[in-house]
């Protein structure tokens, strides 16, 4: 039986880990704009969150206050820690270069409240790129890596054989990899196909991957990815479906979080969807008490637990 939701929020209080949270400050407010946080919000059926509103105040301080209310936010649900990704997208209309200088700023800036995973450029070299990883391993502190490769300037797909030198780098710095999937992870949605990422994360083992967006719309696939890692233990693969596990056929995440609690990781994709609300309509859903303290931070506990965090 599970408790009510003011029950397990309780319970939960200080624990959340949201493992995909985007400030809304300097380079990320670049990118997610008012026109697309208001349409992918308006989608899901979500309001803008407030702390993001305050961000496009056009007054001075607007971005401090904002993150101060972003804090505020995570602190009112619970939510101890967020990840936040660098990303380097040229094929937006709206370019996008996060840089791992400024996840570590960011870092800094909210107490280390939220820390940052490094970003892959792939207009650099790949030798140029994996010195880069130890730069923001080792000087920034980050604490895992994302990657976009059908974001990249020449869409590729995850398995492509010209990324396999950074994985090898990943798997050797011992850090997660988080794929953005999901259906605006590439040109098409064959960019989001988790045979893709199975091919990846077989050839490296014991690297934590972990598919942001749970590679919607392929719910079931991705649910399978879990299953093999759960049960043959070749490969280390994470769900993380964050808003669309309140997406037209996202209750089969729901369904794949209680059968393999040990598989999924919470995450807002704020600004896509409020701290505060993601919590509370997370909290809603048919999710085992046991199952749902894995999901909202055991695992991710455990796959930054590596990394100091």
């Amino acid at each position: 039986m599970s408790a009510s939701s003011a029950e397990r929020l309780a319970r939960l209080q200080g624990k959340i880990i949201d493992f995909r949270l985007r400030p809304p400050t300097g380079p990320y407010r670049n990118f997610f704009t008012p026109t697309v946080v208001g349409s992918v919000n308006r989608i899901l059926g979500h309001s803008v969150p407030r702390s993001y509103t305050i961000s496009t105040d056009p007054f001075p301080q607007a971005e401090e206050r904002a993150l101060r209310a972003l804090i505020d936010e995570m602190d009112a649900v619970g939510v101890r820690l967020g990840v936040m990704n660098g990303r380097h997208s040229v094929n937006r209309p709206v370019p996008v270069h996060i840089e791992d200088a400024d996840l570590a700023e960011l870092t800094q800036r909210t107490d280390n409240r939220v820390l940052g995973i490094a970003g892959i450029d792939f207009d650099k070299p790949t030798e140029e790129i994996i010195a880069g990883l130890d730069t923001a391993m080792k000087e920034y502190g980050l604490v895992g890596v994302c990657m976009e490769p059908g974001l990249a300037r020449e869409p590729m797909y995850a398995d492509d054989e010209r990324i396999f030198p950074i994985y090898e780098k990943i798997a050797e710095l011992g850090v997660p990899l988080l794929f953005m999937t999901g259906p605006l992870a590439g040109p098409d949605i064959s960019h989001t196909d988790p045979v893709r990422f199975d091919r990846v994360a077989k050839r490296h083992p014991t690297m934590p991957v972990i598919l942001g967006h749970g590679c919607f719309p392929y719910v079931n696939e991705a649910i399978a990815l879990a299953f093999k890692s759960e049960a043959t233990g070749i490969h280390n693969v994470f769900v993380s479906p964050d808003v669309y596990a309140f997406a037209p056929g996202g209750q089969g995440y729901t369904q794949g979080i209680n059968w393999l609690p040990n598989r999924f990781v919470y995450a807002s994709a704020y600004s896509f969807c409020g701290v505060e609300e993601s919590v509370h309509e997370t909290l809603k859903l048919d999710i085992d008490d046991e199952a749902l303290d894995a999901y909202m931070y055991r695992n991710a506990e455990a796959l930054l637990r590596g990394m100091g965090a």
